[in-house]
């Protein structure tokens, strides 16, 4: 079974999938109270010429999804509250057995004490699914598992003060549904807590110090390790068309189980955006973590690049440009994966209601392992409505 890493090329495609041109609607909204509820609706038609990730006998299929979404939203002086639901239903036309039924219920309150003292919290629970081949698992169809996610984030500081700090807590418990034999050393339980200092240089630019400790407990996997994260960089705010955080330091993995060797070394993560001019803006991308693997790899080096070119060519039609680089090194092997994903998408605005999209996904698995490799290509039609 490939490594719960392979979660980081997922993510990326995800993140290809949404970097096709955002769905930009100004949805109406609906007064209760003193609440305002925004119902909008996503409808997508791919095609997908690898929909198991295979190297050999791939299998194709047209794709829908539909995907209702409800906003209830309302703000006082001090706070703003948020509650979101959503469901997605996908069908896969040629292999009804992969398809699935995703939910998703998130919670946002903003709390802001005063100018210098705010708090922001968040509640999440996914019911979702792992694609057949997202872990390398053979099954038969996709797996199903429950996310439960908290996070709590305190600042302190103005926007003009000098020093700013942000204090944060999370929280992540993930169990899988079916598939006992394959999933249960994929679940675990993950707690953590960081400080972040600013230090204002100038008008938009600060220096930033950053700790992060994380501990991962797996409920039958001997896995469970401690994330310990030290960080210093800078962020700035519109300085010569730009904004961006670039952060480096030292990273370093502590397994409980004598069976796993512990590591460390220099880790980073950068966002930098430009924009040449006000309707063209690039994107680049990079950072480095060791991420846990399968019960055979202790960790994977996973580093990561990417840039993205999104560019509005008039007030109605926008184009995406993305392309994402994943390295993966095994620990105690010498496998190593390396994926490649190129985004192409086009967007229009073709009502205040409603948004017309194409796009293509290329994704490109390259692996020293025996039978990981493969290749895959999407053509994606999507719409996106709402009152």
């Amino acid at each position: 079974m490939a490594s719960p890493t392979e979660k980081n090329i997922l993510l990326i495609s995800f993140t290809s999938l949404l970097s096709l041109p955002v769905l930009a609607v100004e949805p109406a909204s609906v007064p209760i109270g003193q609440m305002q509820l925004i119902p909008t609706i996503s409808t997508s038609i791919t095609h997908n010429d690898n929909i198991v990730s295979t190297e050999t006998n791939e299998k194709k299929s047209w794709i829908t999804t539909i995907t209702p979404n409800l906003l209830l939203q309302a703000e006082t002086e001090s706070a703003a509250y948020s509650l979101n639901y959503g469901f997605q239903k996908g069908i896969y036309h040629s292999s009804d057995a992969d398809n699935y039924l995703d939910h998703d219920l998130n919670a946002v309150i903003n709390i802001i004490g005063n100018s210098r003292n705010r708090i922001d919290l968040s509640l999440g629970y996914r019911a979702g699914h792992d694609a057949r081949g997202a872990e390398g698992s053979n099954e038969t169809s996709p797996l199903e598992y429950n996310l439960k996610t908290a996070q709590a984030i305190y600042s302190y500081g103005g926007k003009t003060a000098k020093g700013r700090i942000e204090a944060s807590a999370l929280f992540e418990d993930k169990d899988y549904t079916n598939y006992s034999t394959t999933t249960d050393a994929m679940e675990y339980s993950k707690a953590g807590a960081g400080i972040a200092f600013y230090y204002r240089v100038t008008a938009k630019t600060s220096a930033l110090f950053e700790i992060n400790r994380n501990s991962v407990d797996y409920d039958t996997a001997n896995k469970d390790n401690t994330n310990t994260k030290v960080l210093t960089g800078v962020t700035w705010d519109a300085t010569a068309k730009t904004t961006g955080k670039i952060k480096v330091g030292w990273s370093k993995k502590n397994f409980k189980d004598d069976a796993h060797d512990d590591t460390s070394g220099g880790t980073w993560d950068a966002l930098i955006t430009w924009n040449p001019k006000t309707y063209s803006t690039f994107t680049f991308s990079t950072g480095q973590d060791f991420s846990d693997g399968s019960d055979a790899t202790a960790y994977i080096d996973t580093k990561n690049y990417g840039v993205n070119w999104d560019h509005f060519w008039n007030d109605k039609l926008k184009s995406v440009v993305a392309f994402n680089v994943v390295d993966e090194d095994y620990s105690g092997s010498s496998k190593n994966d390396k994926t490649k994903i190129l985004t192409l998408g086009l967007n229009h605005d073709t009502k205040r209601w409603l948004n017309l999209g194409v796009g293509y996904i290329m994704t490109d698995k390259d692996s020293t392992e025996t039978g990981s490799s493969y290749k895959t290509n999407e053509i994606k039609f999507t719409l996106q409505a709402s009152l």
